[in-house]
């Protein structure tokens, strides 16, 4: 084999190694590039959950304010000792729920000074905690808020809706 064939045969084995075909001649190579079936497209990831996906609407976290089936009108994520957050637009006659997650040793209360209510949750060190309340508003309070205190360790976040 002469070293024109030899290299000849050297760039067909290359080619063919990309998907093309080769013939050798006393002219050097002469490559046909191979047509190759069209690829067949590949299913994107959609951003919609599942059709049978339930969501839970008090996430397992304290980084963000749990989700809650009525119109937020307070929350608040990742708080640590007091806060009080007050409702946009007051408080109307009708339900109140208010949802708390925690995670940390300690205790979160949480208060609405305008419907003299007040619970205090236990929390737990490496687990989020989760509770719901609902509670009868008969009263109107366009400058109510809540007021959530945690101890040092707790974090929590909340939400609370009408």
């Amino acid at each position: 084999m002469t070293t024109r064939a030899a290299t000849a045969a050297a760039i067909c084995a290359a080619v063919l190694l990309t998907g093309t075909a080769c013939t050798s001649g006393d002219d050097g190579p002469t490559t046909s590039a191979k047509k190759s079936a069209p690829a067949t497209p590949t299913p994107t990831a959609s951003a919609e959950p599942a059709a049978d996906a339930v969501e839970d609407p008090y996430a397992d976290t304290v980084t963000k304010a749990p989700k809650i089936d009525r119109k937020t009108i307070a929350s608040f994520a990742n708080g640590r000792f007091g806060r009080v957050i007050p409702f946009k637009g007051g408080l109307h006659k009708g339900r109140l729920g208010i949802a708390l997650n925690c995670e940390g040793k300690g205790t979160v209360k949480v208060e609405v000074p305008a419907l003299g209510m007040t619970s205090v949750e236990e929390c737990a060190d490496g687990e989020v905690a989760t509770t719901y309340n609902e509670t009868e508003v008969s009263v109107t309070a366009p400058d109510a808020y809540v007021h959530v205190t945690g101890t040092s360790e707790v974090r929590w976040s909340i939400s609370a809706g009408q």
